[in-house]
């Protein structure tokens, strides 16, 4: 992620915790920071390991609950199957998501779509099911690494 993006996003972040008064402290801003600029999912050891040059030994808990306060108010996305996180791609305007996951390189691209998560969850009622949570994650290959797939496989 450039700079000037990861500058715009912060400047979202900030302004939205502004709007609505929620405390985004300097920790879970540099939270946020992190996952966004990893540009991929990132997991709370990571973010311990990437914070500790500025801010020495961090309790594994204090990360945890700053990446809980940045997923209850829809900065960020878990990624269950990875047990990591990602940066929403729009803050502040409610939305379910589905996550397509590179399984080479980890890239993660996050596709809102409303009518997909309607449709998913108004199947199970039908049959006596109560939807607690909803969470797609397409894994397979982006389109570089399927590139370069075919690329290796034409010098073979």
């Amino acid at each position: 992620m450039s700079a000037a993006s990861l500058t715009a996003r912060l400047a979202r972040a900030d302004a939205y915790a502004a709007e609505h008064g929620l405390a985004l402290t300097q920790l879970r801003r540099q939270v946020y920071a992190l996952v966004a600029a990893a540009g991929k999912p990132i997991g709370a050891y990571d973010l311990l390991a990437a914070l500790e040059p500025e801010r020495g030994r961090v309790p594994p808990t204090t990360v945890y609950r700053a990446l809980d306060f940045l997923v209850e108010h829809g900065f960020v996305h878990r990624i269950e199957s990875r047990n990591a996180f990602v940066a929403c791609c729009e803050i502040g305007k409610p939305h379910q998501s589905q996550f397509l996951i590179c399984e080479r390189c980890g890239d993660t691209l996050e596709i809102p779509g409303e009518e997909l998560a309607e449709r998913l969850s108004s199947t199970p009622p039908a049959h006596g099911f109560e939807v607690h949570k909803q969470v797609v994650e397409l894994s397979g290959l982006c389109g570089q690494c399927r590139h370069k797939r075919g690329e290796s496989r034409e010098r073979r």
